[in-house]
């Protein structure tokens, strides 16, 4: 097993890390499901450096926790930028996917098959080698690309280097059983079969999920969330709308702090990111808003603002998620609380957030939409949001269970590794 990825070791700043972590968490389950194929696994990842940009404390614990004691042989890609600021070129994804289709060569010396996992546009030439690879050496490989935003889209996007590269993994896609695309949400399996022409029902089950069990969502004590958010400086007096993720341009976090202070800041914006965010600092300033921004907190703390009783709602309203789980995580740390999950009507989120049963969806990706959405859910019954946030947990157990998709995806994927020759 390869997992190809550009964050979980080195750093860990969003869903990618978080997925190649689940995996790796879940290596007794693995083994469970290749064992009914007479398959037994060892554990690889190869991670791009990203110019250098390392955060020393992930990459220690990662070690410790996979490397050192046997179960994770790690594999760094040198990353063809000077520096993460610098703009991505084809022949840098060139280079990633012959550094790819390397590793496997290596790989196969010493055992009988290798699955690739990867995903994201900057890995999408690499299955071109690992077929050259198994092609040329006579090895047994098979590749299973997960779903991203496609580059090409209604706004364009052709002339990009992804566009190109995407383009190669699709016709692989559709010419080679070896090489199968993971679909994450069914708005991914759509956009995949338009954009690349892939038959949807040749796709590979892989739909994104969280560990349900996990601790960070279980309940806190009412005292604990009280002064864990007294110590932040989150106003108690006032109701709150809470969203969190890697800051960008696209997440939406300005959305909220302008649909806040379109009512008034009756509703108070509280945003997480993992690291400082100055242009959404710049945005509340300007607006002389009464958002609270946070960085760097840990999942108690998130936590702890889905289940305050004076969240309204934890809200999310990017223009275009892909396989987002902060929905999820969402649902199941409010857990019938009285948080709402709300979005806004793109993406996955379409799929996610069903109005009148789990959640409540704006009528489109604009401040007075979303100002309306949140205005709502002040007049909203308690019991209302109540039944609501109980049935998007209830959701999240049954459809977006990380250990239980996995096992379907892994079983079909090892199903469709190729005959020994």
């Amino acid at each position: 097993m390869l997992l190809v990825t550009n964050e979980g070791f080195y750093r860990v700043d969003g869903g990618v890390a978080r997925y190649v972590r689940n995996i790796l968490d879940a290596r007794a389950i693995s083994q469970e499901v290749a064992s009914a194929h007479g398959v037994e696994l060892t554990w690889h990842v190869a991670e791009r450096a990203l110019g250098g940009r390392v955060d020393d404390a992930a990459l220690e614990q990662a070690m410790e926790q996979y490397v050192r004691p046997g179960h994770v042989e790690f594999h760094p890609l040198v990353d063809p930028r000077r520096s993460s600021s610098e703009s991505d070129h084809l022949e840098h994804f060139v280079a990633l996917g012959a550094a790819v289709g390397r590793l496997v060569a290596h790989l196969a010396q010493s055992v009988d098959s290798v699955l690739v996992i990867g995903g994201m546009s900057m890995f999408a030439m690499a299955p071109r080698f690992v077929l050259r690879a198994a092609d040329q050496l006579g090895l047994r490989v098979s590749y299973v690309h997960m779903t991203h935003n496609p580059a090409i889209s209604a706004h364009g996007g052709a002339d990009r280097p992804e566009a190109y590269s995407d383009a190669v993994m699709g016709h692989l896609a559709r010419s080679d059983e070896r090489v199968n695309v993971g679909w994450e949400s069914a708005w991914m399996r759509r956009q995949y079969a338009s954009v690349y022409g892939i038959d949807e029902d040749d796709m590979l089950f892989a739909r994104a999920g969280v560990p349900t069990s996990d601790a960070k969502f279980r309940r806190q004590p009412d005292s604990t969330v009280r002064h864990t958010l007294r110590t932040l400086g989150v106003p108690l007096d006032r109701p709150l709308a809470l969203s969190w993720g890697r800051a960008g341009a696209g997440k939406g976090f300005s959305l909220l702090v302008k649909a806040c202070r379109l009512i008034d800041d009756r509703v108070v914006p509280v945003v997480l990111n993992p690291v400082p965010n100055p242009s959404l600092a710049h945005t509340v300033a300007e607006l002389e808003s009464s958002a609270v921004l946070l960085d760097g907190q840990d999942d108690d703390v998130i936590s702890a603002l889905c289940q305050w009783e004076g969240t309204l709602t934890a809200t999310f309203l990017s223009w275009g998620e892909a396989a987002s789980v902060t929905p999820v995580e969402a649902a199941l740390m409010s857990d019938g609380g009285g948080s709402v999950v709300s979005a806004v009507p793109t993406g996955v989120y379409r799929e996610l957030v069903v109005p009148g049963r789990n959640g409540v969806l704006a009528e489109d990706r604009s401040v007075e939409s979303v100002a309306r959405m949140i205005d709502e859910l002040t007049r909203m019954p308690l019991q209302e949001r109540i039944l609501l946030g109980t049935a998007a947990a209830e959701d999240a157990r049954r459809h977006h269970d990380f250990a239980t998709n996995w096992r379907t995806t892994l079983d079909e994927a090892l199903r469709r590794r190729p005959a020994r020759h």
